[in-house]
């Protein structure tokens, strides 16, 4: 302590005058990080205690955040700080953008944030106000026992995350003097259980996202005897919080995307019908589990290097020509612009029938990986694969009843049930009239069209 000046230790936060700072300087840092009068604290988006305007639009209570406040000319000093935030900005929005689409890379970003802030632990946490509680999603420096026991116990615990008015706005920075007293902080079990065992103490928090009662926050964390965060380590959080939000969404409306369709595909795969979806140049994109098969074992199909084709009596048939040609046409409404095509087989087998669905985006896109159309495969020859025991779970058959209405379903006739399952004739028409009764049908006909055309149907 020298010429007067006072340093509120428990809170870290500089309480000397304007004046008495003009003169001093900061020896942590290799360059002045004392105010101005073009800095200070409500340029990070939050109130000092010192900075409270009743007269101001913008005020709120003393220690809580402000909003919507626009940015302020930098004193040199700061200007100095900035000068490399552009390389700082991109990896990090870059590394917030990847590691939402793939969580292994979350504990490098962190460790980078961590040692950009100069803290001991830096996390990024969700919170529900209405539950009351929340998680660590993603941590770097903290023990995966205690990153259990936050959720288990301690996140309703957490002393900073109390009022849920001070977490509406995404892009706030807080540090934790300004959402708690110190001294109150140190008689919780909070402080005594959770933080002090893994002795850390002063908090810097910024709000990543809100949506509702529930928030997203970037944490970091640092020993009480390291003191409280330094204001250009509030600033750079300040900064970068509303690029990294962006980098978040972007990564995980991306994500989201790539999760749809995965499920699709998936969805796709226990169709019974063969479903493939075709690019400029007649490539096989996607297709589903049927499609595949019937692609990979019947002679009337093949894929080749100039997409798929068809082997016909006439010749090969090359879908990348046909698209090329239909992709030009004038919409036909009265088509529903839909082609069919009945392809022949040898050896008495019934022929493949094709439809060719265009998709509905016609933009003049001709990439070769572009999706122009949807092929539907049907193949009279596949045997219908029906699980009995989903009809049983559907329709309460009983097991024999659901073995003969799966022979039904691929076209067996009584007698030929009977002689497959080794009953009687009577037997089995005895257990067909109690699946139509449980079924709601009333004709062999109308039986096997709701056993293949309801969820027995699908191949899961």
């Amino acid at each position: 302590m020298n010429n007067g000046q006072f340093v509120d230790r428990r809170s870290g936060q500089d309480r000397r005058s304007l004046s008495d700072l003009e003169s001093g300087s900061e020896r942590r840092s290799g360059f002045d990080r004392r105010r101005s009068n073009t800095l200070d604290g409500s340029v990070f988006g939050f109130a000092t205690p010192g900075d409270y305007r009743p007269e101001s639009p913008l005020a709120t209570r003393e220690g809580s955040a402000l909003t919507g406040i626009p940015s302020l000319p930098f004193p040199a000093s700061n200007r100095e700080f900035l000068a490399g935030l552009g390389s700082v900005l991109t990896e990090l929005v870059s590394g917030f953008y990847d590691a939402s689409m793939d969580p292994k890379l979350w504990p490098e970003l962190l460790g980078k944030m961590r040692d950009a802030v100069h803290a001991d632990s830096a996390a990024v946490m969700s919170h529900d106000f209405e539950q009351g509680r929340g998680q660590l999603d993603h941590t770097v420096s903290i023990d995966a026992m205690f990153v259990t026991a936050y959720r288990d116990f301690y996140s309703r615990q957490n002393v900073y995350l109390q009022e849920a008015e001070n977490f509406g706005q995404p892009g706030v920075v807080f540090t934790n003097t300004q959402l708690a007293e110190s001294a109150k902080v140190l008689d919780t079990d909070f402080y005594r259980y959770w933080l002090r065992p893994q002795n850390l103490f002063h908090h810097l928090i910024g709000i990543l996202d809100a949506q509702g009662s529930q928030v997203t926050l970037l944490t970091f964390a640092r020993a009480r005897e390291k003191g409280a965060f330094w204001e250009d380590d509030i600033e750079l959080l300040f900064r970068l919080l509303p690029h990294l939000r962006q980098g978040l969404r972007a990564g995980h409306l991306f994500r989201r995307v790539q999760d749809v369709e995965r499920i699709l595909l998936d969805t796709l795969d226990v169709m019974p019908m063969g479903i493939a979806l075709l690019g400029c140049s007649g490539t096989v994109i996607a297709a589903n589990r049927a499609a595949r098969d019937i692609i990979d074992t019947d002679d009337a199909l093949y894929l080749g290097s100039s997409g798929l084709g068809l082997k016909l009596p006439a010749g090969r048939f090359r879908f990348r020509d046909f698209l090329a040609g239909t992709l030009g046409e004038p919409r036909n409404e009265a088509s529903g612009e839909l082609h069919t095509f009945s392809v022949p087989r040898e050896d008495g087998r019934r022929p493949i029938t094709l439809l060719v669905m265009p998709v509905k985006d016609r933009t003049q896109r001709r990439a070769d990986r572009d999706p122009v159309a949807v092929l539907f495969i049907g193949d009279p020859e596949r045997p219908v694969d029906i699980d009995p025991r989903q009809l049983v779970r559907l329709y309460t058959l009983s097991r024999a009843e659901a073995r003969v209405a799966v022979l039904l379903a691929r076209g067996l006739r009584l007698e030929q049930c009977a002689q497959h399952l080794g009953l009687t004739y009577e037997t089995v028409r005895k257990h067909l009239k109690q699946i139509f009764s449980k079924t709601g049908t009333d004709r062999q006909a109308e039986l096997i069209r709701t056993l293949t055309s309801g969820p027995a149907g699908l191949r899961l």
